[in-house]
């Protein structure tokens, strides 16, 4: 028995011991990682949304930083954008009917391309030029910015860096903002945090909209709550015809308790509010166990008590009708 636990303890050691190395192996990578790739692009902001009509044009800006410790070449350019499924997974490449915008997006040609020294930005100035027969609704492009190591100084390998800012342009005209909120749910049970909460919406309309998603969980016997997010409610961009899945988490759940849980999602001014409640059971997997072995216990005295006191029922009985005999 004692050379088995002598076995069990060496084995945890090793397996401790592996996952340092393995951490501080990781981590030594990371940095000579950095160090190996300095250049670190930035672009911001990452998402302008603006309005433009038909037949104009409109000047706007974005800034590029060089935020490494190389200096590097940049260019931009405009790409289509969409998203697909409802993960919303980026589509830079599909022209569909609300990405036609790239085709009508310049630059100014002194800031289309330049370099950068460590530590500097600079504002890239672009221009769309928007058709005269564009329809109503919102319009997307990725602006995207890029360079290469191999144009810093001391670079041998050429690795693409690319980073983009989405551009969301509004057309006026024959708008629609509806939709509906598909599914609003909150699961009942829990074997371990983190607890959370999911919904389904569908922008129907052609114009972008605005999903707003707040919480609240309150303890089993008390109107007060113990956690909510109505002063940062979580805000997602739902753009036309799409349908979009989000999932929010509860982080400081426990890991025992019974809660009282509410999600509201709102989807624009058009949409009816959706706000489901329902009571959630957070209990480890190992405490369910011990309350079935507890209860099966308990049953199985029981039914042992019950048989053993037939058992003597039933030979009191026997003697009873023994001594009258």
């Amino acid at each position: 028995m004692a050379k088995k636990i002598k076995l069990i303890l060496a084995a945890f050691v090793a397996a401790v011991s592996f996952g340092i190395y393995q951490t501080l192996a990781i981590n030594n990578a990371s940095a000579e990682e950095a160090d190996r790739h300095p250049i670190l692009l930035q672009i911001s902001p990452t998402k302008q949304k603006i309005s433009i009509t038909p037949g104009s044009s409109y000047v706007g800006s974005f800034i590029v930083h060089n935020a490494g410790t190389q200096r590097f070449s940049y260019s931009v350019s405009a790409t289509p954008y969409s998203v697909t499924n409802q993960e919303y997974n980026p589509d830079y490449s599909t022209v569909a009917r609300y990405s036609q915008m790239s085709d009508w997006i310049t630059f100014d040609e002194s800031t289309r391309t330049g370099t950068l020294e460590p530590g500097t930005m600079r504002d890239v100035a672009f221009t769309v030029n928007v058709p005269a027969d564009v329809p109503a609704g919102t319009q997307y492009a990725a602006l995207m910015a890029q360079t290469e190591d191999g144009n810093a100084d001391n670079a041998t390998i050429a690795v693409i860096h690319r980073v983009g800012m989405i551009l969301a342009a509004t057309v006026p005209g024959d708008t629609r903002e509806t939709g509906e909120i598909i599914k609003n749910n909150v699961s009942t049970f829990y074997f371990n945090p983190p607890v959370t909460m999911s919904s389904l919406v569908k922008n129907t309309g052609n114009v972008e909209q605005t999903a707003k998603y707040t919480y609240k969980i309150y303890p089993l016997f008390s109107n007060e709550a113990l956690y909510n997010n109505e002063e940062d409610p979580q805000k997602l961009d739902i753009y036309p015809e799409t349908e979009r899945f989000n999932s929010m988490t509860w982080e400081g759940a426990p890991t025992l308790g019974i809660f009282w849980m509410e999600q509201t999602v709102e989807l624009g001014d058009q949409v009816p509010i959706s706000k489901v409640g329902k009571l959630v059971l957070i209990c480890p997997l190992w405490l369910i166990f011990i309350i079935f072995a507890l209860l099966f216990a308990a049953i199985f005295w029981l039914v042992a008590r019950a048989r053993s006191r037939k058992n003597v029922g039933a030979e009191a009985n026997s003697s009873d009708k023994k001594e009258e005999a």
